[in-house]
């Protein structure tokens, strides 16, 4: 769907990287921005910097992987400014570099509950009131490693959760073929982007091993970045566009469509040995 001045943009994980960027993006086309973050203090100051600036605002402190949390937060979007028109479940995490062996339990569980079922808890808490309404636009962040995994080792469950990000949009969108089709779902696939993801441990609940300070990757190996505000410009435009993938770090559609072709590739192949071996 088309936005229009006025228009309720969701986002989470709002208040640092890809969010604040999509949020102060938001603002700056004249929509309404609803955005929730764990991290308090700073959605406060991005909150005061966008009403500021003339931005209609309202923020709350969510836990993505709370349930509850995220249908209060809709619940408050849903008083403040009305359904949403665009919701982004974005917030997301990575855990510290490490072979899948090496990786503890509650470094998955942190990253299920925040990377996936973020996403669920999200689109569950807002679909329904659009669905009422029978139009909207669901977006989430997956990554480039929801894919084509193997940019860089030791992310094992970083990738799995974006993977299943994929999955959830792909079926998501039989679901509401049946029921709502006018609302749209879109996968954000973004690669590397000045953000503070490799720092998200800062915030990192008790309950999944509490905040740590592991050794960061070197992502200056990554030159071409994108900056967080040219990277919300790309995304809000690939969204008027309507697009169902959106990969605004142009320079991994190679990597990612080799990646996929050479899958239907070996699954051609090893269909054809097998008719083969049928023959015979």
């Amino acid at each position: 769907m088309q936005l229009s001045t006025g228009s309720v943009v969701v986002i989470t994980g709002a208040a640092s990287g890809i969010g604040e960027g999509l949020a102060r993006e938001c603002v700056n086309r004249g929509y309404s921005a609803a955005l929730a973050d764990i991290e308090g203090p700073a959605l406060q100051e991005l909150e005061a910097d966008l009403v500021a600036d003339g931005g209609t605002v309202a923020s709350s402190v969510v836990d993505v992987a709370d349930p509850a949390s995220v249908f209060n937060f809709a619940e408050t979007v849903h008083d403040e400014l009305g359904v949403a028109d665009l919701v982004i479940a974005n917030a997301g995490v990575i855990s510290p570099q490490a072979p899948l062996w090496k990786q503890r339990p509650e470094d998955w569980e942190w990253l299920w509950r925040v990377n996936l079922f973020g996403v669920v808890n999200t689109w569950t808490a807002f679909l329904p009131a659009m669905i009422e309404r029978g139009t909207g636009h669901i977006v989430a962040t997956s990554s480039i490693a929801g894919l084509a995994p193997g940019q860089s080792s030791g992310n094992t469950p970083y990738a799995a959760t974006k993977y299943g990000i994929v999955a959830l949009a792909d079926n998501l969108r039989i679901e509401l073929e049946e029921t709502a089709p006018d609302i749209e779902v879109t996968v954000l696939l973004p690669g590397p982007v000045k953000s503070r993801i490799w720092q998200a441990s800062r915030n990192r609940p008790e309950v999944f091993g509490g905040p740590d300070t592991p050794p960061l990757p070197a992502i200056d190996s990554f030159p071409n970045r994108l900056e967080a505000n040219e990277f919300a410009t790309r995304v809000f435009d690939g969204l008027d566009r309507g697009e169902r993938y959106l990969l605004p770090n142009e320079e991994f559609i190679e990597p990612i469509a080799s990646h996929l072709e050479d899958i239907a590739s070996l699954l051609r192949k090893s269909s054809s040995l097998r008719d083969l071996h049928y023959e015979n």
